[in-house]
């Protein structure tokens, strides 16, 4: 998997570095730049494609208001994690609407930074690797990765109403059988109803932990099979 280029727009030398040290310890990213004003943001955009930015909204020359407008106008197909203080509730009110992926609000953790790029590179495959047409409940995990929910868990990454216990029981059944299984086998096999197995099966395919196999029928649709994907 080609790794991510990674822009880091941020003022504070001693956070550039910091930043700087999460993206180069992870082989999904890859650095391009760290830039300290909004004339250097521009212009590294202008030269360099980039996939994600690390922004900070209080950016020395950066009129946040206007420029992430442009930003997103001018390079719509660059995410952006915000790294800043959530003291505007316009500007995060903003941030939020132009569609940013996430929003950390000063000072949060590395492992809530961590968490963040885990689910960026997940979301972005998902969205820019499928060969295969979009089914509801596949666009419905891949949106909850966007919901900016405070309940995900900052070590499996797991959206709102998922139960860890739950999935790693999902996972531990597949990882004991080397077989392919229908949602509604695993549901019978670990108590569950098919549509929350499916839930946690779809979730952890999304995470690439797990691949679909469809199995043909003679009429109908054919069936979604699920195993651990070779890691």
């Amino acid at each position: 998997m080609q790794s991510l280029k990674v822009l880091i727009a941020e003022s504070d030398p001693l956070l550039q570095k910091l930043y700087s040290d999460v993206i180069i310890n992870d082989s999904s990213f890859t650095l391009l730049k760290c830039v300290s004003n909004g004339g250097e943001l521009f212009d590294a955009m202008k030269c360099v494609d980039v996939d994600l930015v690390l922004l900070d909204l209080f950016l020395k020359d950066f009129d946040a208001m206007a420029d992430l407008d442009e930003l997103r106008k001018s390079y719509s197909r660059t995410d952006y994690i915000v790294v800043s203080s959530g003291e505007n509730p316009e500007l995060v009110r903003k941030a939020l609407c132009i569609g940013v992926f996430e929003f950390l609000v000063k000072p949060f953790s590395f492992d809530r930074l961590r968490a963040a790029l885990k689910n960026y590179q997940i979301y972005h495959h998902s969205l820019t690797g499928r060969t295969r047409p979009w089914q509801q409940e596949d666009l419905d995990a891949l949106l909850a990765m966007k919901s900016h929910d405070p309940s995900w868990s900052a070590n499996r990454s797991i959206p709102k109403g998922l139960q860890l216990k739950c999935l790693n029981d999902v996972e531990t059944f597949l990882k004991e059988h080397d077989a392919t299984f229908s949602a509604q086998e695993v549901g019978e096999s670990l108590g569950l109803s098919r549509s929350t197995a499916r839930r946690y099966l779809e979730f952890l395919t999304m995470s690439e932990r797990v691949v679909v196999e469809y199995a043909y029928r003679r009429v109908g649709r054919p069936e979604k099979r699920y195993r651990m994907a070779l890691l």
